[in-house]
């Protein structure tokens, strides 16, 4: 791993954990065991520091969407293992952008990043002829995950997961362009 990932990552955990607050250039030098000034060295503020842990976020969910996806091809099933991934094994990410979306003084185009790296809403429109309905799907994972991380509800599994999808996308079943996941939410 490279170093600006390995800061991203750090920083990442230092939100999730401690808070915003608590991120500082030395804070993350010394979680690496970097010498002093290394972190500055790749973001010299913490505004950059802050897109790179976005720009990271993004990456994650889309891997873990796309390792999903490439097992699974039915819509209402991959959505429902990847929350379930999401809520069981990267609760630091979703704590991590929560965190950052919620503070006003991150920068905007940091906060437009982040309520993007959970689902992509163009790629859920293009599920559906319907744009409208790829809006309403990503509305209703954003309430799924928000429901579990705020209630600090534990999943109730995949199954649980899957079924609101399931109906959402019988709802809009003549707008569905198909059963598939070629074109992914993340």
């Amino acid at each position: 791993m490279d170093r600006r990932t390995a800061i991203a990552d750090a920083a990442l955990t230092v939100v999730a954990r401690d808070g915003l607050r608590a991120l500082t250039h030395r804070a993350i030098d010394s979680a690496l065991e970097y010498p002093a000034g290394s972190t500055s060295y790749y973001f010299r503020t913490k505004a950059d520091l802050l897109a790179a842990v976005a720009t990271r976020l993004v990456e994650l969910s889309h891997n873990s969407f796309v390792d999903i996806a490439d097992n699974e091809t039915d819509v209402a099933t991959v959505v429902g293992q990847y929350l379930h991934d999401a809520l069981t094994h990267r609760m630091a990410e979703l704590r991590a952008r929560y965190a950052l979306m919620l503070d006003p003084t991150v920068a905007q185009d940091v906060r437009d990043v982040l309520a993007h790296s959970l689902f992509s809403l163009e790629r859920a429109r293009e599920l559906f002829d319907d744009p409208a309905h790829g809006d309403g799907l990503v509305s209703l994972c954003e309430g799924l995950v928000a429901d579990a991380v705020f209630a600090r509800r534990a999943s109730n599994g995949v199954a649980a997961l899957s079924l609101p999808v399931a109906v959402y996308l019988r709802g809009a079943g003549s707008s569905l362009r198909g059963n598939s996941v070629d074109t992914g939410l993340a």
